[in-house]
């Protein structure tokens, strides 16, 4: 296989192409799978680190993904898992040629001219859900990841799709109507024992984008003997939900916590229960609560406030002694703080990472704005704890500090430092 040509295939919206090996065998497979994405084929033999990724048959029968950035750089599967790992790895290319794109963990279908967002959650089902929306007619921008972008000019925040057909584990669940059964399999054109990929569906083209109009928690339970329900969510389990399920790749975890708070304060949240996939599906497509939807917008004032790129890396912060507290702390700038209920979601100066504090460290956060050293916070925390040994509470209050100080979002400074 030496000797066999090789193609690069430039995806739309990728700064790097993809190169393929024998493609007269890796083409038939990948190209239904790729249905929706757009690509530009060149004929040559491109240099291996030109591309992001090289996929190729390998003597024994499997495929072999190079992909230098990966988690695992090279890997040899069946060709339909290695398509699942490329598939992948175009994910993070995606986000690695626009960093300023957020990306969740999701799916994504059309309800109108509005976009549903499905946060991932476990073992509840989107992609066989997305598979049965489909068969209503629902446009699937995704089943696995969604692309957010935020309209600089009006604040709009809409998904993009991603034009990848959706990825399907086989062999499907024994109940699921013969109907529906007959009308995946029908449609499944790539599969092997595990997986298949949904083909023949609306699958909108690779860009095409769509206001954020709600999200749907999803929460399948396999006891439910009642009707599937829906039901409105509270903005701080919203957030939980989509926070959790962000991998932007640079994003600032400041604008990530900007965005999610307008998601969840300017769209409607919805809660999932249901057992049945196609009692769950019949329910989203009937329901009023998913017409005439808004369309989700940021706040004036998060518009103007732009932040940079987040580092990629960024060396640990060695706390190699003791939290002193006789010492003072001082929170460090250009942070980024936000409560909901009882939540409070902080994101450094960075924007390397996210932090949802326990109530420990939320109360402690306040009070570093009192200029109280790390003993006087414990005093405090004596008041408002009172039946708790005061040992336990100065510890608490250490290791609160020590946290706050591992994570960039505080450090220590003496008494003059405060007073300047």
């Amino acid at each position: 296989m030496a000797d066999s040509p090789v193609q690069s295939l430039g995806f739309a919206g990728l700064d790097t192409p993809l190169r393929v090996a024998n493609p007269a065998v890796v083409r038939p497979l990948l190209d239904p799978v790729m249905a929706a994405w757009p690509f530009t084929v060149t004929e040559n033999d491109p240099p291996a680190s030109a591309a992001f990724a090289t996929i190729s048959p390998a003597e024994t029968g499997k495929w072999r993904l190079e992909a230098p950035l990966a988690a695992k750089p090279v890997t040899e599967y069946d060709p339909v898992n290695a398509i699942c790992d490329l598939v992948v790895e175009m994910s993070w290319e995606r986000l690695r040629s626009r960093p300023d794109l957020l990306c969740l963990h999701a799916a994504a279908l059309t309800f109108n001219d509005r976009l549903v967002i499905f946060p991932n959650a476990r073992r509840a089902g989107k992609s066989l859900l997305s598979a049965t929306l489909a068969q209503r007619g629902h446009a699937v921008f995704s089943d696995d990841f969604v692309l957010l972008q935020v309209t600089p000019q009006t604040g709009a925040i809409s998904g993009i799709a991603n034009g990848i057909a959706p990825r399907l584990r086989l062999p499907l669940p024994d109940n699921l109507s013969a109907t529906l059964h007959s009308w995946i399999m029908d449609r499944i054109a790539v599969r092997n024992k595990q997986y298949g990929y949904l083909t023949g569906i609306d699958l909108p083209q690779s860009g095409t984008t769509a206001p954020v109009g709600a999200i749907v928690v999803l929460e399948g339970d396999p006891t439910m003997t009642e009707p599937a329900s829906l039901t409105p969510v509270t903005q701080e389990a919203a957030m939980a939900s989509l926070v959790t399920q962000n991998f932007g790749r640079q994003v600032h975890a400041g604008a990530i916590l900007r965005v999610a708070e307008a998601l969840t304060r300017t769209v409607p949240v919805l809660r999932l229960r249901y057992n049945s996939v196609e009692d769950a599906a019949a329910l989203l497509h009937e329901t009023p609560l998913l017409r005439d939807l808004p369309a989700a917008q940021m706040a004036e004032a998060d518009m103007s406030a732009t932040l940079p790129l987040a580092p990629l890396d960024l060396p640990d912060v060695m706390v190699d002694r003791p939290v002193d507290l006789d010492c003072h702390f001082a929170k460090l700038p250009d942070f980024t703080a936000l409560e909901t209920g009882t939540a409070l979601y902080l994101a450094d100066g960075d924007g390397f990472a996210i932090h949802r504090l326990n109530p420990v460290s939320a109360i402690i956060w306040t009070l570093l704005d009192e200029g109280l050293t790390g003993a006087e916070m414990a005093e405090v925390m004596q008041e408002l704890y009172g039946d708790v040994p005061a040992e336990r509470l100065r510890a608490d209050v250490a290791g609160a500090l020590e946290f706050l100080w591992q994570e960039r979002l505080i450090a220590p400074c003496s008494t003059r430092q405060m007073e300047v």
